[in-house]
């Protein structure tokens, strides 16, 4: 049934809202909102009924209606593939930083396992002013459907249809494997994470081959295939001791892949870096008060989704924002121990 405007007896007549004009032409308050904004987004059928609504019930938007339609949520929705671990939790807490600034609020959704992934992404677009998306989660296809109608930033991945921002994990993991070849001597390493498992590791992976044949080098084994938790890395420090000879190195694709070997190897009857140097990726807490610490390539996560999170409510970003990242050098490669870590919070004094 439509929607039509009422006197009541003896009082003004009641001004038809957007809700109204939105149930009228059967469609959604943004679509509405858009139409009255002559949003290009908007064509065709759709735009044709919202319009003849609009004539039929004499809606005229406010200058304040129309700018409470506009924002029209107010909430910043990050899409990513989990929601467990640490790279996660710094990722949304940049983008938080920036949503609290500006009175937004933020919508996560983890797509891990979902069979409806892309609907529920849609439907989240449809209740947020911008999205955030980890690279790799959507297929190209579906950013596509997705930016014809909402604002979208693409953090750690990059693709033809949306902004991105990123580090250059390529470089950063070969200037990583040269140091070890380089300044350790290690001929033999072995590479820890599965190279398809998401942008970010396949970028890692290339990086560790860059460098590898710059010094023609071979791999010491394929990679060992593992997910990027410390679980996956205990379990891959157990099928190193079974293999045998150990490699002079392992350089796995983020720091809990390296935190799981560093806790497994030792009890294992391997000593490192004596035996086998470990290197990982991300500097993560742990990777400071790790025994030995860890050597690993610091990136900024927070500010990632920082400048991601600006971007998707409305800031203008560039189609490709590169983050600068930062070799760490510690113990767990060969290097010399350097000054003691810092005292942890809480620490006496």
């Amino acid at each position: 049934m439509s929607t039509r405007t009422t006197r009541r007896s003896g009082a003004a007549p009641t001004r038809p809202t957007i809700r109204d004009i939105a149930r009228e032409a059967g469609v959604s308050v943004a679509t509405v909102s858009r139409v009255t904004h002559d949003d290009p987004r908007v064509t065709g059928e759709t735009k044709q009924r919202v319009q003849e609504a609009i004539d039929r019930l004499g809606y005229t938007p406010s200058s304040l209606g129309r700018a409470l339609s506009y924002q029209r949520t107010n909430t910043l929705g990050i899409v990513l593939p989990g929601l467990g671990g640490p790279y996660f939790a710094a990722l949304i807490e940049g983008a938080e930083s920036v949503a609290i600034q500006r009175g937004v609020a933020i919508n996560v959704l983890g797509t891990h396992l979902r069979p409806d992934a892309a609907a529920s992404v849609r439907q989240l677009a449809e209740r947020t002013d911008g999205l955030i998306i980890a690279g790799g989660t959507l297929p190209e296809q579906e950013l596509e459907r997705l930016a014809k109608t909402s604002r979208i930033v693409l953090v750690a991945g990059e693709s033809d249809t949306a902004p991105s921002v990123l580090t250059d994990g390529r470089a950063a993991a070969e200037e990583l494997t040269r140091h070890l070849i380089e300044v350790h001597g290690h001929r033999r390493l072995q590479f820890v994470g599965e190279p398809a498992g998401s942008p970010d590791t396949t970028l890692r992976y290339a990086g560790f081959r860059d460098a590898l044949a710059a010094h023609d080098l071979a791999e010491a084994g394929d990679p060992l295939h593992y997910g990027l938790d410390v679980r996956s890395g205990a379990l891959a420090a157990r099928q190193v001791h079974e293999n045998g000879a150990l490699p002079d190195a392992l350089v796995c694709a983020n720091d809990e892949l390296a935190i799981g070997l560093l806790a497994t190897l030792p009890g294992l009857g391997h000593r490192i870096p004596a035996d086998v140097a470990i290197t990982g990726f991300d500097d993560q807490s742990l990777a400071e008060i790790a025994s030995p610490r860890l050597t690993t390539v610091h990136q900024p996560v927070a500010e990632l989704g920082a400048h991601a999170a600006a971007g998707a409510l409305g800031d203008d970003l560039a189609s490709r924002t590169v983050l600068e990242t930062r070799l760490v050098i510690r113990e767990s490669c060969g290097c010399a121990p350097s000054d003691a870590p810092s005292a942890l919070p809480g620490a006496a004094g």
